[in-house]
């Protein structure tokens, strides 16, 4: 993302009652970004796919970043065994919806960066015209 790009940072309590939350502040981070309704679909369902794979952890931290190209997330720091298994296994066959499937499906590029201590940070990004 550009430098003058603006960032919101949640941290949320990885609970089931706070799932529409994380989606209600996703699809007004797209909304932001002129996404059409396809494509804050597809950012809120990567998220949510994502966090239900992060396993044993009580809180994590969002945070977008809205570029002139587009909507970076940055969800972590999050423990990186459960997740980084999950997203290094090859895709399987036909009718298998793996992460890593998904993920490759409706976001236009995402990635894993380390952050220490045995956590990573997972960046999704979304391409699309902002208009800030």
């Amino acid at each position: 993302m550009a430098d003058g790009a603006e960032r919101i940072e949640l941290s949320v309590p990885l609970d089931d009652a706070f799932g529409g939350v994380i989606r209600l502040v996703a699809g007004g981070i797209a909304e932001q970004a002129s996404f059409g309704f396809e494509a804050m679909d597809d950012l809120q369902l990567a998220l949510e796919r994502l966090l239900a794979e992060t396993g044993e952890q009580e809180r994590v931290e969002i945070a977008f970043e809205i570029g002139d190209d587009g909507v970076r997330a940055l969800i972590g720091p999050v423990a990186e065994g459960r997740l980084s298994t999950v997203l290094g296994e090859p895709d399987g066959g036909t009718g298998t919806l793996g992460l890593r499937r998904v993920l490759s499906a409706v976001v236009d590029s995402f990635g894993v960066e380390p952050a220490g201590d045995g956590q990573i940070v997972v960046r999704l990004e979304k391409l699309g015209t902002a208009r800030l």
